[in-house]
């Protein structure tokens, strides 16, 4: 095989090209939305030519739905994995743990997997621009994406919840939930309004130890 004179592969060349322009490419679908980027401006924020974006992807929409695809890929560096919320709600319902715990858990892990990365951020912020004008490729981000996040949120509020509690009601709480989250995606208006420089770690655990106390108290009172 074709070796790079810096000892890579044409093929790990090739790999890490592509994932250049899907990392490129989630920050500007993000800012701009699919029809507010042109494959020049791809190409150019990747320092690549033209003709690279065709050779990986076929073009620009074969490029957005690979963003959606490694989106949805991270999906756990996001959302709580069903997995672990299944763990957790088994350690509730022996007694391990308290509801309390539970859902400060759950809520913290949600807020951690947007506010502890700048990639994640993207992400998010390509989500809402899909929730508010669904394309093409919103069925696979529905069903890869959206629906195992709201199964694992409603097996722990579920648990969480006064027995009895209605399908309207968890959805409903739910949704708040998922707005609490959304509403930091842009933190500069809040550290604004706050009077902080940025968001720091310290900051965002601070951040953290109110909405987990009050997110507790508004689920389980």
């Amino acid at each position: 095989m074709t070796q790079h004179p810096k000892g890579k592969t044409n093929k790990a060349r090739g790999e890490e090209t592509r994932q250049k322009l899907i990392e490129v490419g989630l920050r500007l679908f993000a800012m701009n939305g699919f029809n507010g980027v042109s494959m020049r401006n791809l190409a150019s924020e990747a320092e690549v030519n033209l003709a690279t974006v065709g050779y990986h992807f076929g073009g620009k929409q074969g490029l957005y739905e690979a963003v959606i695809r490694e989106i949805i890929r991270f999906r756990d560096e996001i959302m709580p994995s069903l997995s672990a919320v299944q763990e957790q709600t088994d350690r509730f319902k022996s007694g391990e743990i308290s509801k309390e715990e539970l859902v400060a858990w759950f809520f913290r892990s949600q807020m951690l997997g947007v506010l502890s990365d700048p990639i994640t951020i993207w992400g998010i912020m390509l989500i809402n621009r899909e929730m508010a004008a669904p394309s093409e490729v919103y069925p696979l981000l529905d069903k890869e994406f959206f629906e195992p996040s709201i199964e694992s949120m409603n097996i722990v509020l579920q648990a969480a919840l006064p027995e009895g509690a209605s399908n309207t009601e968890i959805m409903t709480v739910g949704t708040a939930l998922i707005g609490i989250v959304l509403k930091f995606v842009k933190s500069k208006a809040f550290t604004d309004r706050v009077g902080w420089d940025e968001m720091t770690p310290e900051r965002i655990e601070e951040i953290l130890e109110i909405l987990s106390r009050r997110v507790v108290a508004f689920i389980c009172c």
